[in-house]
């Protein structure tokens, strides 16, 4: 068949590849194939795959400026770009509607594409001819290509006596080392030709959903043990236009093992009835209903009782997953070379309508002092079929463990922490019989961090909605901007009294728990660099804490480590009446001299300042 009788050409690349393309395309002639062509210039390989699939429907993505051969002055294969682009679309326009044609940079069309969650069988790279860019396109169209899917990477061999930056091959290589175990080669020769080896997470059993070293751990394991169950709390109230949203982005989930309380937590709009509309006939998915607000953070603390999972995720009623979401973060905890806290991933912030703002969070950022950087190697950890080497390569190259000891808030907001369970139930604040007015993350990040560290994923797996009823931030982050309004952060700065509170009246189990550590924890948890402290705990509801305490806390710490405490962190009268709390009412001279010889010197040097 001619397939080119009808068109006007002045080069002809392609001719001498149809006979491998026919061999490799024949299984798709009768299925309504979709074609991503990179690289069209005149439309010899669209008319190819327009009449030998007759099915098909064919995007083209083309500069139509050509590459540097084709506008340097002098070069073979110089041409007007103007008039090819015409003949472009003199010899495809008998296809009609069958031809999407996108101009424009490869790097900007086809990142829109993947947003409009277009999916190709065919995928064919025949761009700009640079390693870079070859790379690129690649890369990105990888991801557009649908399992099963067939690949072709134009010129491998073109350019030989060029330096490698200007030939495709370094370009080809460099990608194929990225997906290695994603494809199944079928052709190597100027053209390469991959096959995408399905990847699915979704009708595996609940045994065949881990690997170790590439060997199922239902095997290994003889059936004893099984991936981890993750567990979603959807927190609402008051909004029915939004839950539902919620709710379906938690159905997509590509990790089958999770179990979604949606707790109602007192509305009085329509909730309900859109709640039992979207969680219907799912087994997966379970409501809770309070009959009054107890808040987010007394709402989370009330479901810790009714979780599953050894992963639980406080899901924002206004906020939407990703669909590798909990794989993603799974992941991370099987493959972070220390267990911590939590997992905290970037978020894509959006507004009211769900329309993108940003693909960050300005917070979040891994070159952190002491933060260290990467996975465990991927032979040696637990590991998903729905997270691919590639992917895994990818999160390696964008985690990043924070040690316990960095203050401040390092997180992204909300819904993109991912907990164990178990820290969250060892630091359980009450057991959310009574309302707490706050956010769950500004309570548990900050007291899990304190404890156990976080890692950070720098990649967004959430959307993040901006609207006027975020309690927190009515408009997306931006370098030099305060994202939280005022309320908030003075709310958010009070409630860690709470906090210090919480450890101080518990200090007995929690010497025993954290050793060496509880002061330090409790010193973290107030988000306060040391050379502030003092002005932290300088404050009547500190001293009232540590007063009321002070018996215990001579007891857990002893007379000595109780005085040493107390007096790194109050002088004056504050710390003389939290001493005389703990000592009974009179304080030893021993320590009261203590006491007034640390003032005086800190009297002295304040006056050398002035």
């Amino acid at each position: 068949m001619d397939y080119f009788a009808s068109g006007q050409f002045t080069y002809d690349w392609t001719s001498h590849h149809l006979k491998l393309w026919e061999e490799l395309l024949r299984d798709k002639v009768d299925m309504a194939t979709a074609v991503l062509e990179i690289g069209s210039f005149e439309g010899r390989s669209a008319l190819f795959f327009l009449q030998f699939l007759p099915k098909s429907r064919i995007t083209c993505v083309d500069t139509f400026q050509g590459s540097e051969e084709h506008v340097e002055r002098g070069s073979k294969y110089e041409s007007d770009m103007a008039e090819v682009e015409r003949r472009f679309d003199r010899n495809l326009e008998p296809f009609g509607d069958r031809v999407d044609k996108r101009k424009g940079g490869s790097v900007a069309v086809l990142p829109a594409l993947a947003a409009e969650r277009r999916l190709y069988d065919v995928v064919y790279v025949d761009g700009d001819h640079s390693a870079a860019s070859t790379y690129a396109d690649a890369r990105l169209g990888w991801d557009l290509l649908d399992n099963d899917g067939v690949m072709i990477l134009d010129d491998y061999r073109w350019g030989t006596g060029l330096p490698a930056a200007k030939r495709p091959a370094a370009g080809i290589e460099a990608f194929l080392w990225q997906i290695a175990g994603e494809y199944e080669l079928l052709h190597k020769d100027q053209q390469i030709v991959i096959r995408k080896i399905p990847i699915s997470g979704t009708s595996v059993s609940p045994t065949k959903s881990f690997t170790i070293a590439g060997r199922d751990i239902g095997e290994l394991a003889g059936g004893a043990l099984s991936p981890p169950l993750v567990s979603f709390v959807v927190i609402n109230w008051n909004y029915g236009r939004y839950v539902g949203e919620t709710i379906d982005s938690i159905r997509r989930q590509d990790y089958p093992h999770f179990e979604c309380i949606v707790i109602n937590n007192g509305s009085t709009d329509d909730s309900a009835e859109v709640i039992a509309r979207h969680i219907e006939g799912d087994p997966r998915f379970r409501v809770e209903t309070l009959a009054r607000n107890h808040g987010q953070l007394g709402a989370a603390l009330w479901a810790l009782d009714k979780v599953n999972g050894g992963f639980v995720t406080f899901v924002d009623a206004d906020d939407v997953l990703f669909d590798n979401y909990a794989s993603m973060h799974i992941q991370v905890h099987m493959a972070l070379q220390r267990s911590v806290g939590f997992t905290s991933a970037n978020v894509a912030e959006m507004d009211s309508t769900g329309k993108a703002l940003t693909a960050s969070y300005q917070q979040l950022n891994l070159n952190r002092p002491d933060a260290k950087r990467g996975l465990r190697g991927e032979q040696t950890v637990l590991r998903l079929p729905t997270v691919s080497p590639s992917q895994y390569r990818l999160l390696d190259a964008s985690t990043a463990t924070v040690p316990r000891w960095q203050i401040g808030w390092l997180w992204a907001p909300g819904t993109a922490n991912m907990f164990r369970t178990s820290i969250l139930r060892l630091l359980r604040l009450d057991d959310g019989g009574k309302p707490w007015m706050t956010s769950a993350d500004g309570y548990f990040n900050t007291i899990c961090h304190a404890v156990a560290g976080s890692a950070l994923i720098d990649m967004p797996l959430s959307g993040y909605r901006m609207h006027s009823s975020n309690d927190f931030a009515t408009g997306e982050s931006v370098e030099g901007i305060r994202g939280g309004t005022r309320d908030y952060a003075i709310r958010s700065q009070q409630f860690t009294y709470e906090i210090v509170r919480f450890l101080v009246e518990q200090s007995d189990r929690f010497d025993w728990i954290l050793g060496m550590e509880f002061w330090p924890v409790v010193d973290r948890v107030t988000r306060e660099n040391a050379d502030r402290l003092r002005d932290y705990f300088d404050n009547e509801l500190a001293v009232e804490i540590f007063r009321r305490n002070a018996p215990q806390l001579r007891s857990v710490f002893g007379a000595r480590g109780f005085s040493k405490e107390v007096m790194a962190r109050f002088s004056g009268a504050q710390a003389r009446s939290i001493l005389r709390a703990g000592f009974g009412g009179r304080i030893p001279t021993r320590y009261l001299h203590k006491s007034l010889s640390r003032d005086f010197r800190a009297f002295l040097k304040r006056k050398r300042k002035r």
